[in-house]
């Protein structure tokens, strides 16, 4: 299930990337003579007007061919690509990316029309010597707001709780009356969602298992789809550059396709809600990624159409042709690197679950 679930993920991100690049490219009245789903073998294959649909053997990647994107190819007929002007194959370029950051919009905003889940603001526990038991707060309170601001979620209480400083007043409810506390605040050493431990302010109380299924009508829902794209897509380019800069290192942070079907297996265990996030947060790192300034991604392609429209002629074939080769390179090394990350970081978890459930059959039997 879970090997199959992961595969419709990757081929929704792929179809949704190309299909961006096939409808800018139409768009332009740039020919496109291939639109294949995988790679490999062809095993189904049909034609509409002047495009080659193909369906593939190996369905974890997709392309696009266009007339003329090569310079080899290019005879400057007007529907070829590399006749177009900057602009217009900018346009065809980014047109990928866009289309995927789009589907993760459209993702989050169907999770909130159906019921956006968030842990409720119900204290599970107290923790002990902390500034909460001694203020008196018990586990079964449910926090209404801090320091005068209503708050609904745990996670909305908690980034509330981490801005204060000194003291911070409390109106919770308990037993259906409302009750009024005075908490002070203690720096502690946490670790943050990107693994970087950070001086940060708490009172000593953990989340209940309870979780609140809030549903919003289709205005509040584009609302609150944009609010999760823009909250996801910060959290994904803080991640990238915490990356870059070494604050988190490459082998911690970078994960490829053993690490994503891991994952979604997982994410399979807890519902549909889960594996929707997933494959939003997948197509916004998809569109960040693919927009980096490396020759092969679409953004070291929207770098020489850049770099062409600002010197009014496009880069030597000698030179295009010697980053082209670098950012292959490049690329081959990460994938290499990721992979064989993959295999050490979850190579034994996933054993391990094969092992669990080969040990349960045999039991059964």
């Amino acid at each position: 299930m879970s090997i199959f679930v992961t595969i419709v993920i990757f081929s929704i991100l792929i179809i949704v990337h190309e299909f961006g690049h096939f409808i800018a490219a139409r768009h332009s009245g740039i020919k496109v003579e291939k639109f294949a789903i995988g790679f490999g073998p062809v095993l189904l294959k049909w034609r509409s007007k002047e495009t080659d649909f193909l369906i593939c053997a190996f369905p974890l990647g997709g392309y696009v061919k266009l007339a003329g994107d090569s310079r080899l190819e290019c005879k400057g007929r007007d529907y070829e690509f590399l006749s177009k002007a900057p602009g217009i194959k900018m346009k065809v370029v980014l047109a990928g990316p866009v289309f995927n950051y789009l589907l993760a919009f459209i993702i989050f905003c169907i999770i909130a029309f159906i019921g956006y889940p968030y842990r409720d603001t119900i204290v599970g526990s107290v923790l002990e010597g902390y500034p909460a038991e001694a203020s008196g707060l018990k586990e079964g309170d449910k926090i209404l707001e801090v320091n005068g601001r209503e708050v609904s979620d745990w996670l909305q209480m908690t980034k509330v709780i981490r801005k204060s400083k000194g003291d911070i007043s409390l109106k919770l409810e308990r037993n259906g009356k409302n009750i009024f506390l005075d908490v002070s605040l203690r720096e502690k050493e946490v670790i943050d969602d990107f693994g970087i431990k950070k001086m940060t302010s708490i009172i000593g109380i953990s989340a209940s298992p309870n979780i609140k299924i809030v549903k919003y009508g289709f205005p509040k829902a584009l609302i609150k789809g944009a609010e999760s794209l823009f909250d996801l897509t910060h959290k994904v380019i803080k991640g990238l550059m915490y990356m870059i800069t070494g604050s988190i290192s490459f082998k911690e942070g970078a994960g490829g396709p053993i690490a994503i079907f891991y994952i979604t297996s997982e994410f399979v265990k807890i519902g549909v809600i889960a594996v929707l996030q997933l494959m939003a947060a997948l197509n916004i790192s998809l569109a960040i990624i693919n927009l980096f300034p490396i020759p092969v991604l679409d953004g070291g392609h929207l770098l020489f159409f850049v770099l062409e429209k600002i010197r009014k002629k496009s880069l030597s074939e000698k030179v295009e042709g010697a980053l082209s080769r670098m950012g292959f390179a490049l690329i081959g090394v990460l994938i290499v690197f990721v992979f064989y990350n993959d295999i050490v970081k979850y190579g034994p978890k996933i054993r391990d679950k094969i092992l669990h459930r080969e040990q349960s059959t045999e039991f059964k039997k």
